[in-house]
């Protein structure tokens, strides 16, 4: 099986048509309505214009990633590599995040022998965006506890 067929077997039929719509955007140099698109979808609508200048920038420069990520994605997380995580692990999520990636989250807490799990009220997949003040906080918080 060719690492794109094993993509959309994990993937939602309307999270693929989504992704390819952004490839083809970026490809075809729309990078602000494609990225616009792509953020929206995976934080929430209206994010990407109400989002910072410098994570556009930084989003703009990364932009020819994504197609990329979109084609050849990591394989799915399981169990056993998750187990295989021995040392202290934060977990940062949004409550806002799309439910796939709160799913992530939730398996990787599960399986993660030393993970810490933390949830930002009101924030969504661009928490550290978003909620830059209580991301960071929950950051040094760990860190500084070891």
């Amino acid at each position: 099986m060719r690492k794109v067929d094993i993509f959309n077997a994990f993937y939602a039929p309307a999270t693929n048509v989504l992704r390819a719509k952004v490839a083809d955007l970026l490809e075809g140099s729309a990078i602000d309505t494609g990225l616009e698109l792509f953020v929206d979808s995976v934080s929430m609508p209206g994010f990407w214009r109400k989002s910072p200048a410098s994570f556009r920038t930084m989003a703009i420069d990364n932009a020819a990633t994504l197609p990329k990520q979109f084609r050849d994605p990591l394989p799915a997380y399981s169990r056993d590599a998750a187990r295989d995580v021995k040392c202290r692990t934060l977990l940062i999520e949004g409550e806002k995040s799309p439910r796939m990636f709160r799913n992530n989250v939730d398996k990787l807490a599960d399986w993660i022998d030393y993970a810490d799990k933390q949830t930002i009220e009101g924030a969504s997949h661009g928490m550290n965006v978003a909620k830059p003040g209580v991301f960071n906080r929950l950051v040094h918080a760990f860190v500084s506890s070891w």
